[in-house]
This record gives C-alpha cells, sequence and structure tokens, in this order.
C-alpha cells in the first residue's frame, strides 16, 4: 500500500512538475500573464500568423494549413498538402505570409520541400476562398532541399515585395554562388517576378551567404532583422541591406580571424548584431511594439530550440544594435519554433517538442500568454497607461487623446505590412485625424523616436 502511494506520489509530483505552466500565470519582471495552452495534438507547427481576420493561421510540418481561434483553439483545416509535401527531418511545409492586402487580395504565399530526383524546395500561393485554400500557383520552384537547412521564412516587406529566406541545403558551395538560390535571402514581386530593383540584376538574390535563416522581422522604422543558425558556434542576430554578404561559409560569427578579416574586406561582409557561442538554437524572431507588455515593448523577442526559452533583445534608439538580453521561460515548454503577437498584445508560442526530428508527431502545441485586460476604449490593440495614448473613432476620423511626452512628434498611419498611407503632427493632447481609407485593419504609429514610440492596431469601419 505504501509502495502504491508513494508510486502515485511520484507520478503527480512529476507531471505537475512539468506541466505547471501549461494553465496558470506566469512572470514578466513586474507583469502577470495567463498561460495557456490555445491548442495541442497537432504536428510541428512551423509558422504561426495573427491575421485580418481575426485568426490565428498555421503551417504543420507534415503538410497542413490551418486557422486556429486565438480565444477557443478550435482548429478549422484549410489544406491538407501531405501527399505532396516531402518530410524528412526539419524539411516540410515550413514559412508562409499572407498577401500585403488579405483579405481582398486572397493569396496565401506557403514554402515546402517536395521530391522530385531528390529533396526540392518551392514557393507557391493559394487563393482562400473562406473556407479552403486552392489553385496552386508555383513562383519558384527547383530550389535544392534536404533534410536540414532548408530556410525557410517568409516575410512582406512594407515596399509590397516578398522576402524568402533559404537554407544552403548543406552544400557549402551554394551560399557565395550566385546562380544558385540556396543560402540566400530572395526577394521578388507578389507575382513571382523579379523586382527591377534588387541588387544583382535579373536575380531573385536579396543576400547572400546564409547557413539557415529562420526569423526575419521589421522594426516600426523599417529595419529588417533576421536570426540565422549557426555550426556549433556563432548563431546569429543580423541587420539586413540589400546587396550585403553575411559570409557564410567563409566567415562564422564577427571577421575576427586573418582569413575572415581578409574575405569580409574583399565581399561586403556584414558582421552579425549578436553572436552566440556555444549556439542556442535561434529560430523565429518578432519585434514587440505593443505596451501591453512594457517590459519587453520596443524589443526583438527570439525565440530558441536547444536552449528552450525566450530571449527579449533590447534594442538602442536607432535600432541598429542590440545593447541587452534577458531570458525568459527556459525549459517551460521544451524547443519554440515559432513566435507571434495578436492585436491586444498576447503573445503566441508554437512548440517544436522534444527533439530537431520529428519523432514525436501530434504531440506539439500552441501556447497563449495574455497580458492584463486593458482599461478604458476597446480599440483593437489598445493598452492604456500614464504615458499610453487613448484612440476612439468616428465617422471618418479618429480621436487621439495623447500624453504629454507625444506632443509636437509626428502620428503615421500603415497598413499591416508596414506601407505609410497617411501622417501627420501631434499638435495637442487632443488630436483629430480625417482619414480617406477603407474598412479593416490598420496600424497607428505614435511618435517620433523609434524606441518610445507607440503602435496601436486600429479597425475603421
Amino acid at each position: 500500500m505504501m509502495r502504491t502511494i508513494l508510486i502515485f506520489t511520484l507520478f503527480f509530483t512529476f507531471f505537475f512538475a512539468n506541466h505547471r505552466n501549461l494553465h496558470g500565470q506566469v512572470q514578466i519582471d513586474e507583469t502577470t500573464l495567463d498561460s495557456t495552452t490555445l491548442i495541442s495534438g497537432i504536428d510541428i507547427p512551423w509558422e504561426i500568423i495573427y491575421a485580418p481576420d481575426g485568426w490565428l493561421w498555421m503551417t504543420e510540418r507534415f503538410g497542413r494549413i490551418s486557422r486556429v481561434h486565438p480565444e477557443t483553439g478550435e482548429q478549422d483545416i484549410l489544406l491538407d498538402h501531405s501527399a505532396q509535401v516531402s518530410q524528412e527531418g526539419e524539411s516540410g511545409m515550413l514559412g508562409m505570409a499572407l498577401h500585403p492586402n488579405f483579405p481582398e487580395d486572397a493569396r496565401v504565399y506557403v514554402v515546402y520541400t517536395y521530391q522530385d530526383g531528390g529533396m526540392k524546395e518551392k514557393l507557391v500561393y493559394f487563393t482562400y476562398d473562406g473556407s479552403a485554400l486552392l489553385d496552386e500557383t508555383v513562383l519558384i520552384e527547383g530550389i535544392q532541399g534536404n533534410s536540414t537547412h532548408d530556410g525557410s521564412r517568409l516575410l512582406f516587406a512594407p515596399d509590397g515585395k516578398l522576402l524568402m529566406t533559404t537554407g544552403d541545403a548543406q552544400n557549402l558551395a551554394a551560399p557565395q554562388d550566385l546562380n544558385h538560390l540556396s543560402g540566400k535571402i530572395l526577394r521578388l514581386n507578389d507575382d513571382g517576378s523579379i523586382p527591377v530593383d534588387n541588387p544583382f540584376p535579373g536575380s531573385y538574390v536579396y543576400t547572400l551567404g546564409h547557413r539557415n535563416a529562420q526569423g526575419l522581422a521589421f522594426s516600426p522604422g523599417g529595419i529588417l532583422y533576421s536570426s540565422e543558425h549557426g555550426p556549433a558556434n556563432d548563431d546569429e542576430i543580423n541587420i539586413i541591406e540589400a546587396g550585403r554578404n553575411y559570409g557564410w561559409p567563409n566567415v562564422e560569427g564577427y571577421c575576427d580571424t586573418s582569413d575572415e578579416i581578409s574575405f569580409c574586406e574583399q565581399n561586403n561582409v556584414a558582421e552579425p548584431i549578436a553572436a552566440w557561442t556555444p549556439t542556442i538554437a535561434t529560430s523565429d524572431i518578432i519585434y514587440y511594439n505593443n505596451a501591453a507588455i512594457p517590459e519587453w515593448q520596443g524589443s526583438i523577442l527570439l525565440v530558441l530550440l536547444k536552449n528552450k526559452q525566450i530571449i527579449e533583445l533590447e534594442l538602442s534608439d536607432d535600432g541598429m544594435a542590440i545593447t541587452g538580453q534577458k531570458q525568459y521561460f527556459t525549459e517551460f515548454w521544451g524547443r519554440l519554433r515559432d513566435v507571434c503577437a495578436g492585436p491586444n498584445g498576447e503573445v503566441f508560442l508554437a512548440t517544436n517538442g522534444s527533439s530537431w526530428l520529428n519523432n514525436e508527431p501530434f504531440t506539439h502545441s500552441i501556447i497563449k500568454l495574455t497580458p492584463p485586460p486593458a482599461s478604458g476604449d476597446a480599440s483593437p490593440g489598445n493598452t492604456k497607461s500614464p504615458d499610453r495614448a487613448s484612440v476612439r473613432q468616428s465617422v471618418n476620423q479618429l480621436q487621439v487623446s495623447s500624453p504629454e511626452s507625444l506632443i509636437d512628434s509626428s502620428w503615421a498611419i500603415f497598413d499591416l505590412q508596414g506601407q505609410s498611407l497617411e501622417s501627420g503632427m501631434i499638435k495637442s493632447e487632443k488630436t483629430l485625424i480625417a482619414h480617406q481609407l477603407d474598412s479593416g485593419f490598420y496600424l497607428l504609429k505614435l511618435g517620433t523616436e523609434n524606441k518610445n514610440a507607440q503602435v496601436h492596431k486600429i479597425f475603421i469601419r
């Protein structure tokens, strides 16, 4: 009897110790967040996006695309492409991006690996009809693939161009070869054509010399950051600039050996703004800019696989340097593959199990971290604090109540991909902003300084 009691005691102690944060509260310094498992029993969720339709869109690596309701966890399967997707190791259904004008333009862009005389990778888009993804259109195919080092993150830039990261596919010659699309960041028009202002004429290549970049994020000021896996050393955070070389495989991390210094001087190499040795397995990044979690506002959030945590990367005022870093939630939820933020400052995390292999299929989850509810007006994404503006709307205008710190700074309205639509100045504590915008979600940026600016997600009726 005593032995049975002891076994049950040990079991429940172990169970609750390892599941203590699946439901409950967690702490970000002074801010308390509710922690819940939004959905479980899914395959590795590689990409999660909070979409303009108010749902969380998700790719699962075995070949499925779904919408997940951000409150109930209801899963709405839009496409099962597993018969076409080749999933081995880290390959499979990977990056996804919605067209900047979604849902009016219902194109959904996806990268996946497939078999064609070996592992290959392609970029396609589907059309969303309100209930399913249809009519696959291939934009780029035949990119060298592998069971590892396939990239691939997709992100629309503020100028409407689509960016795609590709891994080196274990081919060390590819990243420095402009005739090879592996080990690059690619840039293309939304129809798959090559932009005329790409740095290498007639080429999709935007930057070269990458090993396996799996995170892309823009700051409100337009700085493009990437996260990249190193070998056993030098995981990196980079600022991405057109035409630059990021060194791999000739340079690992900083230019700090004689051979590396020589290569960097001859090849326009951009050094990382942060590097980690030994590696921590950097995965996705976002720029978090919501006062709902003030400790994270204006910082990059980086999720880790090997180190199983979130790192907050504090930025300099100009956004060009990392001035500090802080780790959170080590070992709470295992390996973390992806991260995104909701309009009210919620943070969603995609788990990746205990191994880089998919040896535990359909055991993965999305974790939701919910900040305290904001008081006052209910504009989507608006939270209030003594220094936080409030935004209300009436017919064809926004009413902004600003703290003194924002007076004599600027305001600007952006679409959800960062394209500036209208702008002006904040002259007093009460500002009326007249607009001619169509119904939909937009971003209202208040303030000039990158670090102190406030971004409100608004819905114009």
